[in-house]
């Protein structure tokens, strides 16, 4: 938060709150209040419960979403114009100077390019709801105030509402999930390999590929491992016997130039900078170390005690000041039948993206398919000096120029709406160059004749607000399936359980084919990495030769039955937490496999997560081979796991190092030894101020003994774990002058669990020659814990730890926090110090909570963590939910980390948050009958009646 804005955040408390909270209670609608707004062609009755939740009722579906539309903007309308402006690349005009950087690139990426395309290409039932939504929307505006945020921000009106802003809403989440920009730094890291490794003369591509920068994932569980070798086995029996296909691994042609050369370097390295430069751009995409995944698992009805089919689901998104969501329960009338949907709904979007309608319950995770790709491209200028072509098999492609203006709001002189141009040159943002050849893609840099641009599958018109819609009426199998035909940009997995006892997991997106993978050879680099754009190598996206159904893209794309899916499996369960789903990176090569057809290589991508699948699918596996009937309390106790895997699978081999090191008696690392050993790897607070799984919501309670000892030996396991890659990884990399290019911490610790899991066989020595355990394995392992020690023991964590030599006073909970923050960034819009809840402690900012590196409840951290407020998390998960599937009588739950309302003064403003915090969860009302009976507040929108024209005969109706 830049300096301006925060100098008015403490004005508007000290001065302005009063007069501001009174406006906006004012603006509270109160019980039995009725409303009537032109736009509206019937009454909707709309029930409340002590949450906030409501329940909109009337006949017509577009009164509904007028309704809805008008209580998001009543309860989030700030978040909305936030989401609207960031991905439009407006955020300045809201925010201040300091949100320009940030909208250069965002207007550069081009969202808005692509949600305008997106519109004019909607069908008119989606384009429909987005209009009543708006009409809805502006109505609120129009009658009430703006909310408390604006006055900080010295703005007194908003732009009114359009459905371009949904789809802009929908085209920035999206690109939150699966525009990625990891091609850029792997370029650069490998280029660095490299020279040093001409210089040092050890194998540099070796250094990257096998040793540091793996694909393999550290845990061998897979969704699906079988999927490849049933279709290469369905695709054998109706077609004759030829290629090898599916599950058989291939010897890739490796064809021409694997070098990145200076050029490329210098292109990807201002990128990048420019990139990480602006505030919350690497935020808002996808990205390696703040991942954006989910965790998810499907139950059928014959491993659970009611007979029913389950289904639990919790997407991880940034936790932040409001949730994401909003729960929301919709009824009325389409086609002559009765439409219940409740679930979690996106400030600024019509319906329901995740939940449940009468028939079903559907969830989602990430599935990180590569739709990504960028290009060194060479251009050709006018005699002005400015690019007006690329250049492709030595033909020009003309290019398109879009002019940009910029205007930034000036926060802190006290004048209002006081709105300035911004001097944007011309090679600063003022003009995007656009490549039609990439997707119309964006050029990223150009130096002289040399540029980089970019390749993405959400650049042009998709369809993901039609599935959501879709998805919300749909009531079987088939009919979700259909839905996710529209899902073009997101890469979702997407879970289905019904009432009739299906399950189905379903990998969606849209996944453009490349040239030289459909020919059997990698021809330069890999897709993962920056790649020809001249023609010079078949790099490019094939263009669309066998159209699937309703497709978007104008390439040729994996056709859906080859996206990894199973629909009732016979094993009877589905688990995914964002993993590779059907294992083609467990040999550390992610494209040698064969497409079922036989016609190409089959790759999705070439790095997924791994700690949490892990986890979740031994549980699952261990209660359906116990023969013990699953029920929903056993999908509460998964979903609130915090037992780290990555200590289960690499702690006893440490243990066992350690046996053999002498250690004297009393000592701290004898103490580290002693709570370690016996450890179930829990990752609890241990502090009566923390937030644990069961713990009562309300009243604080003091920790056992053994709730300690797990807490002291996550502590030590966190800050041993770091140590031990900074001593092999990072300072090996950093000798040989790689410090600035480090592998990103998720990977350099499973490189480090590679190298010691081969100690045995290659002492510590990788494929490319370098040494990672230079003073040898014993001493690496009890250096680290010893530093470990020291570090805890420090005065940089004397606010926690006062400076305690004995392990057990290093509860976990005084080092894994939380900051729910605001927009703003300052109290009382965060929380903790608003929404009810106050910092842990001087020096130790947030809220104690359980969790940790790549737990199933989702908290985690860098794997080099190793500062006082470096364990803290930001990200985790949005929503909790669980469903039994009974006909008639649904049992759904579901739990947001924070309230419905935005307002920071509101009671709903973090009402959910201590269910959240101690992972608990309120029932979700499917029936007017539920909801009738936690309502605590009612009130009615109706239709402006018209006055009678004079003389009529409702004039004189009483004669």
């Amino acid at each position: 938060m830049n300096t301006s804005v925060k100098t008015s955040v403490v004005q508007f408390i000290s001065r302005t709150l009063p007069l501001t909270l009174i406006a906006s209670l004012i603006a509270q609608p109160a019980i039995a209040e009725d409303f009537s707004f032109p736009g509206l062609s019937g009454t909707v009755t709309v029930t409340e419960d002590v949450y906030g939740i409501p329940t909109i009722k009337g006949e017509r579906d577009l009164d509904v979403m007028f309704v809805q539309g008008y209580l998001h903007a009543r309860d989030r309308f700030f978040s909305m114009d936030r989401d609207r402006k960031g991905a439009a690349g407006r955020a300045a005009e809201l925010l201040g100077e300091g949100a320009l950087s940030s909208d250069v690139q965002f207007r550069t990426l081009g969202l808005a390019r692509a949600a305008t395309k997106t519109w004019a290409a909607l069908d008119a039932d989606t384009k429909a709801w987005l209009q009543s939504y708006a009409n809805g929307v502006n109505t609120w505006l129009a009658n009430n105030p703006l909310p408390p945020e604006y006055s900080v921000l010295e703005i007194t009106k908003a732009d009114p509402w359009t459905p371009l802003d949904s789809v802009l809403v929908a085209k920035g989440l999206a690109a939150s999930l699966s525009l990625e920009t990891s091609d850029i730094d792997n370029t650069i890291k490998l280029g660095a390999y490299s020279i040093v490794g001409d210089i040092a003369g050890i194998d540099g591509a070796a250094l990257f590929f096998e040793d540091t920068h793996r694909s393999a994932p550290p845990d061998d569980r897979f969704t699906a491992p079988e999927f490849l070798a049933a279709m290469a086995a369905a695709a054998q029996e109706s077609t004759e016997a030829g290629a090898p296909r599916g599950v058989e691994k291939q010897s890739i042609s490796v064809t021409g130039d694997q070098q990145v050369s200076e050029t490329t370097m210098a292109l990807a390295e201002r990128v990048k900078m420019r990139l990480e430069n602006a505030p919350g751009v690497m935020e808002r995409l996808q990205n390696r170390e703040l991942p954006k995944g989910s965790n998810a698992w499907l139950v059928s009805g014959e491993h659970t005690e009611s007979g029913n089919a389950m289904i639990a689901n919790d997407p991880h998104l940034s936790m932040n000041t409001p949730a994401i969501w909003y729960e929301t329960h919709l009824v009325f009338m389409r086609d002559g039948e009765d439409w219940h949907i409740n679930g979690v709904s996106l400030p600024g979007l019509a319906g329901v993206v995740l939940g449940c309608n009468s028939a079903a319950c559907w969830g989602a995770t990430v599935n990180p398919l590569d739709v990504t790709d960028f290009y060194q491209e060479v251009f050709q200028t006018n005699a002005l000096g400015l690019p007006t072509a690329t250049t492709y098999k030595g033909e020009a492609e003309p290019i398109q120029q879009v002019f940009n203006t910029w205007f930034v709001n000036v926060v802190g002189d006290g004048e209002p709406d006081n709105m300035v141009r911004a001097p944007v040159g011309y090679t600063d943002g003022a003009i995007t160059l656009v490549i039609p050849r990439r997707n119309d893609g964006p050029v990223l840099d150009i130096d002289g004749n040399a540029g980089l641009s970019m390749a993405y599958t959400g650049s042009r018109d998709t369809h993901e607000i039609t599935m959501f819609f879709k998805i919300n009426m749909a009531r079987n199998v088939e009919e979700f399936q259909h839905a996710l035909s529209f899902f073009d940009v997101g890469v979702q997995n997407m879970y289905w359980a019904d009432v009739d006892g299906n399950i189905a997991w379903v990998t969606t997106s849209e996944k453009p084919l490349r040239e030289d993978l459909a020919n059997f050879t990698i021809d330069g680099l890999p897709p993962w990495f920056i790649r020809d754009g001249t023609g010079a190598a078949a790099n490019e996206w094939l263009p669309v030769s066998n159209p699937q159904p309703n497709q978007a893209l104008d390439y040729e794309i994996l056709p859906p039955e080859e996206m990894p899916q199973l629909i009732n499996p016979d094993k009877g369960f589905v688990t995914n937490a964002n993993n590779d789903p059907v294992g083609v990176t467990a040999d550390n090569v992610p494209y040698n496999q064969v497409r079922p057809m036989g016609n190409g290589l089959y790759y999705l991508n070439s790095h997924y997560a791994s700690y949490r699948m892990g986890r979740l699918d031994r549980e699952i596996k261990a209660l359906v081979d116990s023969d013990t009937p699953i029920t929903l309390d056993d999908f509460k106790r998964i979903q609130a796991n915090v037992q780290m895997l990555d200590a289960e699978l690499v702690l006893p081999t440490l243990l066992a190092i350690m046996s053999q090191v002498p250690v004297p008696d009393g000592s701290p690392i004898e103490q580290a030894l002693g709570i370690l050993s016996d450890w179930d790897y829990t990752a609890n607070t241990g502090i009566a101020e923390g937030y644990d799984a069961g713990d009562d919501p309300f009243t604080t309670s003091e920790p056992t003994m053994a709730e300690k000892r797990s807490a002291a030996a996550a502590t030590v396991w966190a800050m041993w774990r770091s140590m031990l890659v900074q001593n092999t990884i990072n300072a090996t990399l950093t000798a040989y002058g790689l410090g600035d290019y480090l592998p990103p911490s998720r990977l350099a610790y499973s490189a480090f669990k590679h190298h010691l899991d081969n100690y045995p066989t290659a002492g510590g020595v990788g494929a490319s020659g370098v040494n990672f355990f230079t003073n040898g394995l014993a001493p690496t392992v009890a250096g680290s814990l010893q530093m470990a020690l020291e570090k805890l023991a420090s005065d940089e964590f004397a606010p926690a730890f006062a400076n305690s030599t004995n392990v057990m006073d290093y509860s976990w909970g005084k080092l894994h926090r939380i900051v729910f923050d605001s927009t703003l960034g300052a109290d009382p819009f965060n929380v903790p110090n608003g929404g009810g809840f106050s910092d842990l402690a001087p020096g130790l900012p947030g809220i104690s909570r359980q969790g940790g590196f790549e737990v199933l409840d989702a908290s985690s951290h860098s794997a080099t963590a190793d500062g006082l407020n470096e364990f803290m998390f930001g990200s985790g998960p949005s929503r909790r939910f669980v469903a039994d599937m009974a006909p008639m009588a649904t049992d759904a739950q579901e739990v947001i980390p924070g309230g419905q309302s935005g307002l920071f003064f509101h009671p709903n403003y973090s009402s959910q948050l201590p269910l959240w915090l101690t992972n608990n969860y309120h029932p979700m009302a499917l029936s007017t009958e539920d909801a009738d009976g936690v309502a605590v507040m009612s009130y009615t929108f109706g239709p402006v009646m018209s006055m009678p024209a004079e003389g009529s005969d409702e004039e004189n109706n009483n004669d």
